[in-house]
């Protein structure tokens, strides 16, 4: 009887929620005792960080490869190290996956979508989601856009919402108030923040434009905390971050807001906290205003600390807000005067942050612990096969 092996592929050079979370998963899968290698590029964070914690990389010298050179790289390494399964996390690497797979019919393919699903049913793709063994998501909202939109089988669809560590998540009163204190919140202030990358299409203009909207009687009551960073797409010679154009521009346009003596002190920019939860802690309605988020961890997160969240109408976050407003309140993406009504919800109901907020954690504790979508994916590589195999688990 055979063991199932399997083969991670993650082409990405960059350091957002997407490899983040590739990381924690493939991590967390190790902790269960699954043979599984990484195929990355030895230039990216994600080989950096798989390295420290033990998992087996197999980095690629290049800082990129087409997707007929990386088909070629897997093909290598199913021959070399008996692999079983292959387990794309981006769109170039799913795409490498199934040129791999062809006359490998054996080999098992999982596609984790972490995306929107647009229309993509040309004879192209047709074959390509036909080198697709399981698709999975974290949203339900995405996996009937799927069915609606993609070339592929219903029975290949899985929901696996995302885990996280939700011990992590823990009140520090006084932390929270050292935070406020020191970031100029008054007590009567409510404290609305998000936790981004500083991207055109996260939102974060229009959420410091939703503050025009406000009367000064409101504005008074409120500050706005913008936790992150411009987008980073490599260093510059003397090793400082080089920035996205739009991303930058975005991030002086905020600074050059922020000298406006209207909103001095109700804008606050912070820079990424590794101790990220202490902040979200330290507000008391989280807001993330993308365009089209897929399925935010940063929503959850909040949730799991008990806030409710101003979302947009948009991609998975009605799924997570709820569409009745159970768990927050949706605006309209792009639309600053939408995001400012949520504002003045709990200026005007201010007691649904405590509602809310507690409806908010139980609904993410009770659907996005570690321990489910470990075992989740270890049933899934198991039913896969192939015939005979089995997961060597340490549990």
């Amino acid at each position: 009887m055979g063991e199932v092996k399997v083969l991670h592929c993650i082409h990405s050079l960059s350091w957002g929620g997407l490899e983040i979370y590739t990381v924690e998963l493939i991590q967390k899968l190790a902790e269960k005792g699954l043979a599984q290698k990484v195929l990355c590029s030895a230039h990216s964070r994600v080989t950096e960080e798989l390295k420290k914690s033990g998992v087996e990389v197999l980095p690629f010298p290049e800082k990129k490869l087409s997707k007929l050179k990386t088909a070629r790289l897997i093909k290598k390494i199913i021959q070399e190290h008996g692999i079983t399964h292959l387990h794309s996390h981006t769109r170039l690497d799913m795409w490498a996956c199934a040129l791999a797979k062809w006359r490998k019919p054996e080999i098992q393919h999982i596609y984790n979508l972490y995306m929107n699903a647009t229309p993509k049913r040309d004879f192209v793709h047709k074959w390509l989601f036909a080198k697709v063994d399981a698709l999975c998501s974290s949203s339900e909202n995405i996996l009937d856009d799927v069915k609606k939109n993609f070339p592929i089988a219903p029975e290949k669809l899985h929901l696996v919402r995302y885990g996280r560590k939700t011990e992590s998540f823990q009140h520090d009163p006084h932390k929270r108030q050292a935070l406020r204190e020191h970031y100029g919140a008054r007590p009567e202030h409510i404290v609305f923040g998000t936790l981004c990358r500083i991207d055109p299409g996260k939102g974060v203009r229009e959420l410091v434009q939703a503050l025009e909207y406000l009367n000064d009687h409101e504005l008074e009551k409120i500050q706005l905390w913008i936790v992150g960073d411009p987008t980073i797409i490599g260093k510059n010679p003397d090793g400082t971050p080089l920035f996205e154009g739009p991303s930058e521009e975005l991030s002086r346009w905020i600074a050059e807001r922020m000298e406006n003596p209207r909103y001095r002190e109700h804008i606050v920019r912070i820079p990424f906290q590794k101790d990220y939860v202490s902040y979200i802690d330290a507000l008391d309605v989280f807001a993330l205003a993308s365009y089209n988020e897929t399925y935010s961890l940063s929503v959850l997160d909040a949730m799991m600390m008990g806030k409710p969240v101003i979302g947009t109408n948009a991609g998975g976050t009605p799924e997570q807000v709820g569409l009745h407003n159970e768990r927050g309140v949706l605006a309209e993406p792009q639309n600053a005067e939408s995001l400012s009504h949520a504002f003045r919800h709990y200026l005007k109901h201010p007691t649904d942050i405590q509602t809310q907020g507690r409806k908010a954690q139980e609904w993410s504790l009770s659907q996005h612990s570690w321990p489910t979508t470990q075992e989740a994916f270890l049933r899934l590589y198991d039913s896969l096969g192939p015939s005979g195999s089995k997961i060597n688990s340490a549990n």
